[in-house]
């Protein structure tokens, strides 16, 4: 709908897009987005969180699988075999006996082991187990705390927008207010077509530049509604943040993963230390067998052998030295990598504390240009009105008012961004 504006003697005509003012009618009545709620939804949809369950799932089955190492072990065995030569016993008369064992000879049998004692071996197997999950998860929630930062980007752009939105409005009404002043001193005589002309091009430049920050507001909408796994209404409203206190305690969840690591790989000892130990069983085998367990008696018998076993395997001794250091040099390197990303943290905080500083006293010398810039312009209203300015250049003073207050829009954002950027390098 356009809205037409005519003088008088409607030699003059001008038509104002009521989208300028309508383009953005945020919807007051709903319920704000936070930024903590989209930090909660953005991890519930992220893909990753898939992961932590199948990681969940994975810790499951393994604790299953090594427990079960306690039931009862069946094997079956079965052999037949044809020897060349077999035992055979002959004994004269008067006892007269001959013996021939069977050079063809059958086997089957089932055997049950059970361990009685393996030397913690699979209670340090569950302990490793674990210790591994737990750095998965560690791993996992790391990169989904990484998520916040994109969150950050998207949800302070549109903070941005929402406030150089609002404040074009005020600049679009103000130029309507001169439009129609110049409008009526046209009408009077003391203006011309051209005068007109120069508020005329203002306008559709600001209206031009509201579109832009309409289409890119939506766009962030857009993008930041996929992180949260939800369609968000292009013109659904976002609660600013408050300006917060940065506590300096450092809870970032990459120490933990280090501290899972170096755990993980400390349990591995206890793991290697079980490998080199005894272990006792019991077992009890059944079968079929010709011959049987007497190994004169041709014919097949059933039998049934039962005891206890011990098992010591020596071989891992000769690994057993290198296998610490190796776990040794494992752990120096996380810790190295531990210093590495504490420098780097380091590094980044006092930059965005720099930063944050910057954009504090820039707000502070901002309030300062804008009172001087609305000085100024309402001296370039009253010299406009006798005649002793032009409208070009009244239009000059208030786009340098409008400029100012934008460019402090722009500084309280981005003081407002570092500080939560701030707070996600601590973790807090």
């Amino acid at each position: 709908m356009l809205l037409r504006l005519f003088c008088t003697n409607k030699i003059f005509a001008y038509r104002i897009p009521l989208t300028a003012f309508c383009l953005l009618p945020l919807l007051t009545l709903a319920q704000p987005v936070t930024l903590s709620e989209c930090y909660e939804k953005t991890e519930k949809n992220y893909p990753l969180i898939q992961q932590l369950e199948l990681i969940n799932l994975s810790e499951k089955y393994n604790l299953q699988n090594a427990s079960r190492a306690w039931i009862p072990q069946f094997q079956l065995y079965g052999k037949a075999s044809l020897q060349s030569d077999a035992p055979s016993l002959s004994v004269p008369p008067p006892i007269n006996l001959s013996v021939d064992v069977p050079k063809d000879q059958y086997q089957a049998y089932l055997q049950i082991n059970q361990i009685i004692w393996d030397g913690g071996q699979i209670r340090s197997i569950k302990k490793t187990i674990k210790a591994a999950t737990d750095v998965q998860r560690k791993q996992n929630e790391v990169d989904m705390y990484a998520l916040r930062g994109r969150v950050n980007e998207l949800f302070f752009g549109i903070i941005l927008y929402d406030s150089q939105i609002e404040q074009l409005k005020v600049n679009l009404q103000e130029l309507q207010r001169n439009l129609d002043k110049v409008i009526t001193y046209a009408e009077l005589g003391f203006a011309n077509a051209s005068d007109i002309d120069v508020v005329k091009v203002e306008q559709i430049t600001a209206e031009q530049h509201l579109i832009q920050l309409v289409t890119m507001r939506e766009a962030f909408v857009a993008m930041l509604g996929a992180f949260m796994g939800e369609e968000l209404n292009p013109n659904v409203p976002l609660q600013k943040p408050e300006i917060i206190t940065v506590t300096k305690i450092n809870n970032r969840l990459e120490l933990q993963f280090f501290d899972a690591s170096i755990s993980a790989l400390k349990i591995q000892n206890t793991q290697i230390l079980s490998k080199n130990m005894p272990k006792i069983g019991f077992f009890m085998q059944g079968g079929f067998a010709r011959p049987g367990l007497n190994m004169f008696d041709t014919d097949g018998k059933l039998y049934a052998i039962g005891g206890v076993q011990l098992n010591w395997g020596f071989g891992n001794l000769y690994t057993l030295k290198n296998e610490k250091r190796i776990i040794e040099n494992n752990i120096s390197n996380i810790e190295i990598n531990r210093k590495v990303f504490l420098l780097h943290q380091s590094l980044q905080i006092k930059q965005q504390n720099a930063i944050a500083e910057q954009y504090k006293k820039l707000l502070t010398s901002d309030d300062e240009i804008i009172h001087m810039r609305a000085t100024i312009y309402k001296a370039s209203e009253a010299k406009t009105e006798h005649g002793t300015m032009s409208v070009t250049d009244l239009m000059r003073d208030l786009n340098m008012e409008h400029a100012a207050k934008t460019q402090k829009i722009v500084h309280e954002v981005q003081y407002l961004k570092t500080l939560y950027d701030l707070k996600n390098l601590y973790n807090n």
